[in-house]
Parts: C-alpha cells; structure tokens; sequence
C-alpha cells in the first residue's frame, strides 16, 4: 500500500490498463483499430509522460507492463499494478463474469516488479448467482494476491441488467451494497463508481468499513466533473483516485508528437488538479486503517 499510495498515503492513479474500451475510444475520434505495435507504443507514450506525476499506474500484461519497464517509463518510485482479468476494460459490463487471464497471476506479477494486481468485476449484489460465481472469483484471487505478496486492488462495476433503466438512488445503493459485500474479502483497496452524491460517498465509506480504503474510478466523466467527484469521495473517506480514460483521452490523436504534446500540455495539467482536489480532502489509507506510519523514504522498485 505504501508503494501504491506514496509517502502522503494517497493514492493519485493513472490508469492505462485498457484495452477493449481504448479500441473503442480511438473509433469515436475516427482513427483505426491499433496493432499490436501500435497498441503498446501508444500505452508507453501515455505511461511515459503521466508516471512521474502517479503514486501508481496501472498497466496490462499483453501490450505495456513489461515494455514500459523496458522502455524507463515508469519511474522506479511509482507503483506499477497489473489486472488479472481475461477481458479488456469494457464500457458497458457486457461481460457478467470476470475470468483470468490464461497464463497470468499474481506471482508472476510481482517478479515483473508490480506492487498490485487489480480485478475488474461486473457486479450486481442483488443478482445472486451472478454474485456467487464473482464472489468465488474474488476468493481464489485474494488468496492468490496474499501469496504472491501484491495488493489486491478490486474494481467492481455495477451494470444496468438487459433492459434495465437505474434509477439514480438505485445506482446509489447498489454501489454501496457492492462495497459491502465485497469489503468482506479484505482487499487492500476498492476502486469504487462514483454512487451520485456527498451523502451516497459517505454512504459507500460506511460500507466499506473501518478497515478497506476506496478510491474513486473516472468512469471516463468529464474532467471538471470528474475533479468535482473526487473533492466530494475524497472528504468522504476516499484515499485518492484513479483515473484512465479522462486523463489520457487528449493523447489519441494519429500523429506521435502531436499525442505527446497534448498528453503534456492537456493530460498532465489536468492530472496536476485532480492530485490537489485529493490531496486536500483525502484521508490516508494508514489513517483508516490504524496502521503505524511508516518512514517517510519513498519506495524503490528493485
């Protein structure tokens, strides 16, 4: 956690493990569907010029967590956190169950260099064998993560069922009873939607108890929307943030110097505000947890 979270104990995240919904996003500005290559110097370009200013990024093991290492994007005091999960960062929870990726797991994560592994989970607290099969997912992968020795950062996303329309109070519980039911499984963070309001923040941070911080995820929302949001999770009880396609959405532009500079001049600003928005009202996950501070050094990938 003190790789994860920095030396202040709050967590300022870049996210850019996406793969599905990055597809989809360089549809909507018209540009064509990457290769491979293409796909991995992209996510190093991002990586590259949003580490230095993270506690942590997250990275995926297919296209840029190794070659982002490889490449001196990710400086040795950012925590790097790998997912778990078979299918790519989906925008709309299509996939109800979240399954691993073949050949992939926490212990060979940590030998990589990660401090985290984080699962994307669909969920729905109210859906019981939908639940159930998550739950156990949940189970195997917490166990896994403690026996590797990496964090177990849990994002579970709650998704409107086939013709369905959440209410916005609805969406709200359903966001705490998720938090609920999976703080039960002791992961060392939850990467929590944001619930729809101030009072749903303190809400969701009752729910996940006196012992499991929360940050908030972007959702891809606005960015000053997005800002507004964190100020709200972060006096609530949140430890921080971590955020993806909001951030690194000014960079997916065709041209390499173009998406550089934007990431520079638009990104890296933007990030600089949501840090501070943190920064200023968040609680520090070793506060939650009543764990003994620890020695203001930084931390040092091997």
């Amino acid at each position: 956690m003190d790789q994860i979270a920095g030396d202040d104990g709050v967590v300022v995240g870049a996210a850019v493990d996406h793969r599905d919904s990055l597809s989809v996003a360089l549809r909507r500005r018209g540009l064509p569907d990457p290769s491979p290559e293409a796909l991995t110097e992209l996510k190093v370009r991002i990586a590259s010029v949003l580490a230095p200013a993270a506690s942590v990024v997250l990275l995926d093991a297919e296209f840029s967590a190794a070659q982002a290492l490889a490449a001196g994007a990710v400086p040795r005091r950012t925590g790097l956190v790998v997912p778990l999960e078979a299918q790519g960062y989906g925008d709309g929870g299509d996939i109800r169950r979240t399954s691993l990726l073949p050949g992939w797991d926490p212990q060979k994560a940590a030998a990589l260099g990660a401090c985290g592994c984080k699962l994307l989970l669909p969920y729905r607290p109210d859906v019981p064998e939908q639940r159930g099969h998550q739950d156990e997912v949940v189970e195997q992968v917490a166990r896994a993560c403690r026996r590797a020795g990496v964090a177990l950062v849990l994002e579970p996303i709650v998704y409107p069922r086939d013709r369905e329309e959440l209410s916005p109070e609805r969406f709200s519980e359903l966001v705490t009873e998720t938090a609920a039911q999976l703080a039960r499984f002791r992961p060392e963070i939850l990467k929590l939607q944001y619930p729809g309001s101030a009072a749903a923040c303190a809400d969701v941070d009752r729910a996940c108890g006196p012992e499991v911080p929360w940050v908030l995820l972007g959702g891809g929302a606005d960015a000053e929307i997005l800002i507004g949001q964190i100020e709200e999770a972060c006096a609530a009880g949140a430890s921080g943030f971590i955020v993806g396609r909001t951030l690194f959405d000014p960079g997916l532009v065709a041209d390499a110097e173009a998406s550089v500079r934007a990431l520079r001049e638009e990104s890296v600003p933007m990030f600089a505000r949501m840090a501070a928005a943190a920064r200023r009202r968040a609680r520090p996950w070793r506060e939650r947890v009543g764990a003994i501070p620890a020695p203001a050094l930084g931390w040092y990938r091997d």
